[in-house]
């Protein structure tokens, strides 16, 4: 199937096409929604021609940008902040524009990102597409920004004056995980927005230069691992890897998590994690291959144990006789007596008063 996206001139696409859309009665989150060809012009001093448009609030592109919005939430996990100005001001050039284009988000604002994007884009990323996704969550403002390569996802006619997306919905959605991203949500266009969540999803395509040239040299940004954030990613990545491993590689890592709270306050990371409690290859490769960016795993950051508990809460183990027993991670072996029995299995005891019963449906 071949969607075609509006054929605008110049004149049509100025002012910026601004829709205020219902879905079923309420307003969608997404208020505006812009693109523009980027090409490489690193090094280059020329005065650029980017062309833009607006993307219907509608459609096939429209459902795939949706999407990438409502999920940049979970799928952001690297936290970065806008780098100060160098005599130590707080001013940044990318937040700038960002907060000007937050204030009246028109082609001619969004241009601007992209002339920057374009700017320090070398031919290594080769073209793409630009997506400035701008809306409104309660009294937050929200934009997304995000890059997608075109060779992989969009044809694009670039031969004419006008600029046209022909998007050919099939090859799409088939290259939709190809793309850049990046969070940044406040309340105050005034003093916030020093702080935002990327996502690459182009790092298998390189050594890592997407990254930096994304996030060091366009956004002006350096990577801002709070205590908070690195301890839930280090949580995270534990409960995937202890969901996908066999039960020797299970108990090795939930072991470690026990003793997790020993570090509670000091510098480490994913990495430093899985040497301190010498963990096996196997348990390593579990923990690493569920990162969306195995780079995270080098960042360090303060043991925040609260942010730890809040994602590793309880341990629980289910016997052969459809028995699952559970408590807290960390006083399990205390409130859990166990001893092996001759014939191989395990004998569970506990005393208490009871306090609650219920039901649950089969999972």
């Amino acid at each position: 199937m071949r969607c075609l996206l509006s054929r605008p001139t110049l004149q049509h696409i100025i002012p910026a096409y601004v829709v205020r859309a219902c879905s079923g009665g309420g307003r969608l989150s997404i208020q505006h929604i812009h693109t523009f060809l980027v090409r490489p012009a690193k090094g280059g001093h020329e005065k650029l021609d980017i062309k833009g448009t607006s993307v219907p609030l509608s459609g096939g592109m429209f459902n795939l940008l949706n999407n990438i919005y409502m999920k940049s939430q979970e799928e952001c996990d690297i936290d970065i902040s806008f780098r100060p100005a160098s005599d130590g001001q707080q001013q940044n050039d990318c937040r700038d524009l960002v907060i000007r284009h937050l204030k009246q988000p028109t082609l001619e604002t969004g241009r601007l990102l992209a002339e920057r994007l374009s700017y320090r884009t070398d031919n290594r990323s080769g073209l793409g597409l630009l997506f400035l996704i701008v809306g409104k969550e309660g009294d937050d403002h929200r934009i997304v920004i995000s890059r997608f390569p075109t060779d992989n996802a969009i044809l694009v006619d670039d031969e004419t004056a006008d600029f046209t997306v022909q998007f050919l919905e099939r090859v799409f959605m088939k290259n939709k995980s190809s793309y850049k991203a990046v969070l940044y949500q406040d309340q105050s266009l005034q003093g916030g927005f020093w702080t935002g969540r990327a996502v690459d999803k182009q790092l298998n395509s390189s050594s890592g230069h997407l990254s930096a040239y994304w996030i060091t040299e366009f956004l002006a940004s350096q990577f801002a691992t709070t205590p908070a954030a690195g301890s839930r990613r280090l949580a995270m990545a534990l409960l995937n890897a202890i969901s996908r491993s066999p039960l020797d590689v299970k108990q090795e890592l939930i072991a470690a998590a026990t003793l997790a709270s020993g570090l509670a306050g000091s510098p480490t990371s994913i990495t430093a994690f899985m040497d301190q409690y010498n963990l096996s290859e196997s348990a390593k490769q579990a923990i690493t291959g569920g990162l969306q960016n195995p780079a995270t795993a080098q960042e360090q950051f303060i043991f925040d144990v609260s942010e730890f508990r809040k994602y590793v809460a309880f341990k629980s183990v289910e016997l052969d006789n459809g028995v699952t027993i559970t408590a807290n991670y960390e006083k399990f072996a205390s409130v859990i007596k166990s001893h092996n029995l001759d014939d191989g299995r395990m004998e569970y005891s506990t005393t208490g008063t009871v306090v609650n019963e219920s039901l649950r449906r089969k999972r």
